[in-house]
Parts: C-alpha cells; structure tokens; sequence
C-alpha cells in the first residue's frame, strides 16, 4: 500500500473511532480544535496525516479556528513572502443534515492586500517588500484597509501559500517564503486584544483528529462506484459547485476527471495540453513577468494533481507548472501504476503514479487567478455553464462529465487537458498522437502545439 495513503487511512479510522458523536455536536468552540490556544496550530499538507482535502504539492494551508462567540476581531499581522501567490480566505462553518458545510466570503490574495509600511511586492512596480494587516470582524465593519467580515460562530481562517522562491537555508520559514507566519491577535466584545504565541509544535493529533471529524463526519458515506469508463476517452469538466468540505480556493477553478475505478492492466493514462504561460517567481521573477519562454503570464499558477476520492480526500501526487517539463509550451503526463517513475518513460515526458489500488481516483486540474485577457482557462469553461454537480455525500456520475466534456473543450482549445487509457505498446510506438489516433480521432494532430483549434 501507498505510505502516504496508509497513514491517511489510519488517521481518518482512528479520528472517527475517537469520537463517533462530536460531529453531532450543535455548537464547537474553537479551543475545540486548538487545545495550546496558539497562533497556526494547523498546517495542510501533502505529506503525512495532514493530507486532508487533497492539497496541492506546491502549496501549504495554514489554519486558525476563530471562534466569534468569544472575539469579534482576528488580526493578522505580517510580511509580504518570498513566493508565488498567497492569500487568506475565511471559512465560515454552516450545519447541515449531513454535518457541516463551509461558505466563503469574498477572500483577500497578495495583490489586494494594502501594505501598511513599504510596499506590495506583488504590485508593480515591485521590488522591497513591506508589512500589512488584515482583519476578520464580526458585527460589522471596522473600516480597515484589508478587512473580511464574517456571520458565523465559528470561521476557518485559512492562508495559502504556493511555491515559496528558491531558499538556500531550509529553514522551516522556507514554506512560508522565507518570512514567519503572520502574528495574530484575538480582540474581545470588550475591546481587550491578547497576541497569540506562534504555535509551536503543530498539527497537535487531538487537532487534527478534531478537525477532520468536523470536516468529514463518520456518517458522510463517500460511496464511489466510478465503474469502467464506456471509452478510452477521459473527460474533463468543471464542478458547478465545489464542495464546501474541500475548502475551495475562490480564486481558482477547477476541471476534474474520473478514470474508472480500476486500473485497466497493461494500459495507461495519457494527458496532453498546451501550457499557459506562469510567472518565474522561484528564480527571483515577479508574478507579471512570465517565465520564459511564454509571452504572456495567462494565469499565475496551474497543476495537475491525482487524488484519492475517499472522506477524507488525499492528493497522490501533482505535476506543477514548476515541475512539469515542456516542449513548444506542451506537456504530456502519464499516469501508470508504477511504484517509481518507469524507466520507459522518456526524460520529456512527465509521471503521475497511480497510487493505491484500493481508492478510487480523480484528476484535478487546478487554475489560480487567470488573466481577465486569457480565454482558455477553467473559469472560462465554468462561465459557459459547461459543468456538473458535486457536493457530498452525492459523488459526480460519469456521465455528467462525458456530457459536459467536449463543451469544455470547444472553450479551452489547445489548452484543453486532453486524457485517455492508452495501451502501453501504443505510447511507446508513437507517443500521444499515437494513443489518440487509435481512440478514433482523425482530426490533424502533426504539429505540435496545434492538436486542437483554439476558439476564436
């Protein structure tokens, strides 16, 4: 079995044998999920128990519990990182007949964010860096600069942070792009503040086991029957809705795929698109210059994950716009049931493993903050209504996505992930073109870079 995936499983078995009724309570406080009363006590993560909801390899999301029963005010203090793009979004925690689910309102990323002294790095024309601050309130505005108002009991402040730069020191404040996490300071009906120290160590067990009950109650049956696809042909499209338990980035969207909930022996999965053009911060660039190579920055992150469709979901592994090799702006990504990468593979061609067998699967593509002059991207196909429904404990039909598939394409063009089972020896022989001409499609596939016509 998959390490990662054991230890996954073992925790969400544990967390639910712990304490099958706490997600039955009606009312959490937040000392409920940070028994040291810190700052951060909680960081998602690919790696380890904290695998929960399926973060991206590039990524880390750290997490404070707000309890507004208690404080009508959060604080968070800080320096502008070292890194891709961060932001912080507030979760507000609503019960349903399933548990709970989680709204959000109208989050804050880096180019928002005002500086209180210095500058914005992420705002031309760069260069230096400064401090800022940012408010959560309850009841009402404060009239701060960087202000999230928030209704609930109980809020989910989380901050994201993608692909710090490159840092020499592997420092724990490398994750966080070479700068310490943000302070906070809670501040009461009262008007009486209290700076919280730093926590330190985090993602405490009780904490965590604590959070994904509430996240992911021991009720919510996640049954997946994805079958065998009717075809080799592999759809994507975009979830109407993501669901709330999965926190959903509001300044991404997403395209998710359903491979079948086998894997086809002898067979493999081959993706296939163009790349838009990302921003080269982890060499020193700045989000609005792009990496080279490309043109333009059309968006300022993408990735390509495979994760596990289980409760808790848990990402397997991700190709990123950081990792993923190119030719002519195009990427190929395979995923086989290798346990590494397969020495088959040529260097140019990129590897996602298929993970454990016992799981079934879906493929994420990922799009943060597109560029309003880019018209290929996820938000674009979520605009023209070319999506399907997915909110627990309802899992997507396939064929919703076979229906909603070619109209994503027809929006996305040549940067449109296109994916489909492919015998081995077919890939070896003639690459993707190969597998896609065997699938039936006869359109010209000779230039690279052009597969598909983009729309107008």
């Amino acid at each position: 079995m998959n390490t990662r995936c054991s230890i996954l499983a073992g925790f969400a078995a544990f967390a639910f044998l712990a304490n099958p009724v706490m997600a039955q309570a009606d009312a959490y406080s937040a000392d409920d999920f940070n028994e040291l009363h810190c700052g951060w006590p909680q960081l998602f993560s690919p790696e380890g128990p904290a695998n929960i909801q399926g973060p991206d390899d590039a990524a880390r999301y750290w997490i404070m519990p707000f309890d507004t029963t208690q404080y009508r005010t959060m604080t968070i203090h800080g320096t502008y990182p070292h890194l891709r793009y961060f932001a912080i979004a507030a979760y507000e925690t609503v019960a349903t007949d399933n548990g709970y689910t989680f709204e959000v309102g109208d989050p804050l990323h880096d180019a928002e964010i005002y500086p209180d002294q210095g500058s914005n790095p992420f705002m031309p024309p760069g260069g230096g860096s400064g401090t800022y601050t940012v408010e959560i309130t309850r009841g009402g505005s404060n009239g701060a600069a960087n202000e999230i108002t928030v209704t609930s009991d109980l809020v989910w402040v989380v901050l994201r942070a993608y692909v710090p730069d490159a840092d020499a020191s592997l420092t724990g404040q490398s994750l966080m792009g070479g700068v310490p996490v943000p302070a906070i300071t809670l501040t009461d009906y009262a008007g009486a503040s209290e700076e919280l120290e730093t926590c330190s160590p985090i993602n405490k067990w009780s904490d965590l086991i604590a959070l994904g009950q509430l996240l992911f109650p021991p009720e919510l049956d996640l049954t997946v029957d994805e079958g065998t696809p009717a075809s080799d042909r592999l759809w994507f499209a975009s979830p109407l809705k993501p669901p709330g338990n999965l926190w959903p980035n509001p300044d991404g969207k997403y395209l998710m795929m359903m491979p079948g909930r086998e894997y086809q022996p002898g067979r493999i999965i081959v993706i296939h698109a163009r790349a838009p053009g990302f921003p080269d911060t982890f060499n020193g660039s700045p989000v609005w210059e792009p990496a080279r190579g490309f043109r333009s920055v059309d968006m300022r992150y993408w990735a390509l994950c495979n994760m596990n469709l289980t409760s808790p979901p848990s990402v397997v592994a991700c190709a990123t716009d950081l990792s993923t090799t190119l030719q002519a702006q195009e990427y190929t990504i395979i995923i086989s049931d290798d346990r590494q990468r397969p020495g088959w593979l040529r260097p140019n061609v990129n590897w996602l493993p298929w993970g454990d067998g016992q799981y079934p699967k879906f493929v994420v593509l990922r799009n943060i903050l597109p560029s309003p002059d880019f018209e290929h991207d996820a938000q674009d196909v979520w605009d023209s209504g070319c999506t399907f429904d997915f909110e627990f404990p309802e899992t997507p039909d396939r064929r919703a996505l076979d229906e909603a598939g070619p109209c994503a394409l027809e929006e996305m063009g040549d940067y449109y992930p296109v994916a489909l089972w492919c015998d081995k020896e077919t890939f070896l022989a003639g690459g993707f073109r190969a597998c896609l001409r065997r699938d039936g499609d006869k359109r010209d596939t000779g230039r690279a870079g052009q597969p598909y016509k983009s729309k107008p």
